[in-house]
């Protein structure tokens, strides 16, 4: 029987791994293996990491997992999106069962997250100024009313807390371009919150269908699910690993 896929977190800006820590015991309980990453541009000092650091570094970690043979699922959140995307250029599972290689990223799922064409920045994006939640100051760029707009609808007293968790952006990042599109060689997946406040769920809708995807879910939630509802964050991903699974078998199974 086939081992579960590697389920590997990848947060937004602001935001460090232990965003994940509720989601991944939630995904531990069902059977699930999953490690949560953090971007180098995320509360360094001085700010000067980029994009390019970002997705080498995540490059890094999924390297170190498939060259044990994993498979992998990949759960891109906001900014995530477009680290995840850059990431993964030739790691795809099919692409490396051509190759005659074990493991790979079998699906990119984008879970309130900026799916962005190849040349296009995040910047780009936000229609070329940071929203009103952001504040640039030289190098750095912060979250203001990050309960607000980030995590609106779980409870007050964590609201304090994760506000508290929340820590500077590199400006750089913003700027820097997608290189990669991989949508059209690995299977993704959107899931779009409806009532998220920073990541408009019009804009959500628009990036799902770019991606040419029959794998769409919706959660009334925040721009945060996994801190509001880590349960049916972990359904979804319950139920992808079981397709991808399917999937990985019949590349398999080909070789």
């Amino acid at each position: 029987m086939a081992s579960a896929p590697t389920i590997v977190l990848v947060p937004g800006a602001w935001c460090t791994a232990i965003v994940y820590d509720t989601l991944r015991t939630t995904l531990t309980s069902r059977g699930l293996p999953s490690i949560a990453t953090a971007h180098p541009s995320i509360g360094a000092e001085p700010p000067s990491k980029t994009l390019t650091d970002d997705v080498a570094h995540l490059r890094s970690e999924l390297v170190s997992l498939i060259d044990q043979g994993k498979d992998i699922i990949l759960v891109l959140h906001s900014y995530g999106g477009v680290v995840g995307s850059g990431a993964v250029e030739g790691l795809g599972k099919a692409e490396r069962a051509q190759q005659g290689k074990a493991g790979g990223v079998i699906m990119v799922v984008y879970m309130s997250a900026f799916a962005i064409p190849k040349g296009k920045s995040l910047l780009d994006m936000l229609g070329g100024r940071f929203l009103p939640f952001m504040k640039a100051e030289g190098d750095y760029v912060h979250c203001l009313g990050g309960a607000d707009y980030g995590f609106h609808d779980i409870p007050s007293a964590d609201k304090e807390l994760w506000t508290s968790r929340l820590t500077h952006t590199s400006i750089a990042v913003f700027s820097g371009t997608s290189t990669f599109e991989p949508w059209h060689v690995i299977p993704t997946a959107y899931i779009i919150c409806e009532e998220d406040r920073a990541l408009p769920p019009p804009v959500q809708e628009q990036m799902a269908e770019m991606l040419n995807t029959t794998s769409i879910y919706r959660l009334k939630s925040s721009h945060s699910p996994y801190l509001s509802m880590p349960d049916k964050v972990a359904d979804i991903l319950e139920e992808l690993a079981g397709k991808a699974g399917v999937s990985g078998a019949e590349i398999a199974a080909n070789l």
